[in-house]
């Protein structure tokens, strides 16, 4: 991930998505989608900093770990929850959306965030269909 690009979304200068990483084919299949690449764009960014303004730029540094090691939990037809535990730091957790756009020739992060234990707890008792288990 491009942590320049990344700075230049956070600070407006600024719109064109951010790649992050390529996701597991068969989370891509099952999320509707027919490409890997999984995009941030602008708009998620100003989204992210009006309702976690307390998330500072330098979290998004887990971001591609979360997407590429966390456990995929489908809570729709195009999307899914992606939860990630730091294995070096093991109270820190990852909560990660990402969505397929409907024709599927896209794949957005709509949201990231940090949660506590007790979050994570709450999140592994949904009853979502597990995609991928955590590797």
């Amino acid at each position: 991930m491009d942590f320049e690009h990344l700075l230049g979304l956070h600070t407006g200068t600024r719109r064109d998505p951010l790649p992050i990483v390529s996701i597991d084919p068969l989370v891509a299949r099952a999320l509707g989608a027919d490409v890997r690449q999984v995009l941030l764009s602008a708009a998620t960014i100003r989204k992210q900093l009006v309702r976690h303004r307390e998330l500072p730029i330098s979290v998004y540094r887990a971001l591609p770990p979360c997407l590429l090691r966390g456990a995929y939990r489908q809570d729709g037809p195009r999307s899914a929850v992606v939860l990630f535990t730091e294995p070096v730091e093991p109270g820190r957790h990852f909560r990660a959306y990402v969505k397929a756009t409907q024709a599927g020739h896209e794949l957005y992060l709509t949201s990231f965030l940090t949660m506590r234990d007790r979050d994570m707890r709450r999140e592994l008792r949904k009853p979502y269909p597990l995609i991928r288990a955590a590797l």
